[in-house]
């Protein structure tokens, strides 16, 4: 059907529009807040943390009303493991779990993606697929992989509006490659997840009525993992309205805000010999807030550094694959190392 993607798309954003305000409603009258009771936390007043529901019922109700999930064992399998992953996060929304149980968690829900869904990287750069041993490594690192990224989307949300429109623009740029690739079960779920988002993410915006929480936080790191890995795993698109000729390198391009955040904190909570897993003000976005940028503008910021990372794989797409992803590496370390500087030397503070 032709106009299928836009209907997919209006449907889960109408969906999440509207049952946000019930969501709202509901964590007034039953005092389901996130209270700013750490210093590391920038809002300033009790505010409902369930936004992640909306985005999962906008997501599954378009999906299921367009069957989006009938012929793939491996969106199957996701969806499923996503739904356990739900109840994981919203434990964690309601009463706070512990990091290792939560990440043991993790580790069960990508463990049933991968072995169930056959969903893992084919051919890493340093490990083919030939042999089980290669295939063991790959399916290993695929683990880590989508543990790292459910986590990764945790950590950039920490203000208003950025996770929801960073991962709005990430799933709308899926949605129109898996189009052009012709999976078309792929696209519509892409699709569904960014007007899911949209619809929540007018209520997130600055000042913010709701955050999504665990559960909007880590439904959408899960599915954009997968979608990394399927790109990952896919052909160079030579023809079509955007030619794709590094995937791999689109991938990373499309998940580099979490993934450059994540590196960067855990690299500096590494070398000052803290727990990964300590809470703190040393994200991307914490550190931009504190040059003296306002919430909205840090988003947009980081959103446009989003879409120009994307820009500038695709527009390499005429030299090496590496050497494209090298650039993509070295774009992302140059804007991470030089937000550190400013802010250590505006603020006179440690790393």
């Amino acid at each position: 059907m032709q106009y299928t993607p836009l209907l997919v798309f209006l449907t889960s954003f109408i969906v999440s529009l509207v049952s946000v305000p019930s969501i709202i409603k509901v964590a007034n009258e039953k005092s389901l807040f996130d209270k700013p009771s750490e210093k590391r936390k920038i809002h300033t007043k009790s505010t409902p943390n369930l936004g992640g529901v909306a985005i999962f019922l906008g997501f599954y109700f378009s999906t299921l009303m367009f069957r989006a999930l009938c012929d793939s064992v491996e969106l199957s399998t996701l969806c499923a493991a996503s739904v356990l992953l739900f109840f994981v996060a919203l434990k964690d929304d309601l009463i706070s779990t512990a990091p290792i149980l939560r990440l043991f968690f993790q580790f069960l829900i990508a463990i049933i993606i991968v072995m169930v869904g056959q969903v893992y990287f084919y051919h890493l750069p340093f490990f083919g697929a030939d042999g089980i041993w290669a295939i063991m490594v790959n399916m290993v690192v695929t683990l880590v992989f989508i543990v790292a990224m459910i986590n990764a989307m945790n950590f950039i949300d920490g203000i208003d509006g950025l996770a929801a429109s960073v991962s709005f623009v990430i799933f709308m740029i899926f949605g129109g490659v898996f189009y052009q690739y012709g999976e078309n079960s792929y696209a519509f779920i892409s699709l569904a997840l960014a007007g899911s988002t949209f619809g929540f993410l007018i209520f997130n915006w600055n000042p913010a009525k709701i955050f999504m929480g665990d559960i909007g936080s880590m439904l959408l790191g899960v599915f954009m993992a997968v979608f990394a890995i399927k790109l990952c795993n896919m052909e160079p698109l030579r023809l079509g309205f955007i030619p794709v000729k590094n995937p791999a390198t689109l991938a990373l391009a499309l998940l580099i805000v979490p993934i450059m955040d994540m590196v960067t904190v855990i690299c500096i909570r590494t070398y000052l010999r803290l727990s990964p897993f300590f809470a703190d003000k040393r994200h991307t976005h914490h550190r931009l807030l504190g040059l003296g940028l306002s919430q909205k503008a840090v988003t947009l910021i980081l959103v446009g550094f989003n879409v120009l990372m994307v820009a500038i794989s695709l527009s390499t797409d005429f030299i090496k694959g590496i050497y494209s992803t090298i650039i993509i590496v070295t774009l992302a370390a140059v804007f991470e190392v030089v937000v550190v500087y400013l802010y250590v030397k505006k603020n006179k503070a440690a790393y």
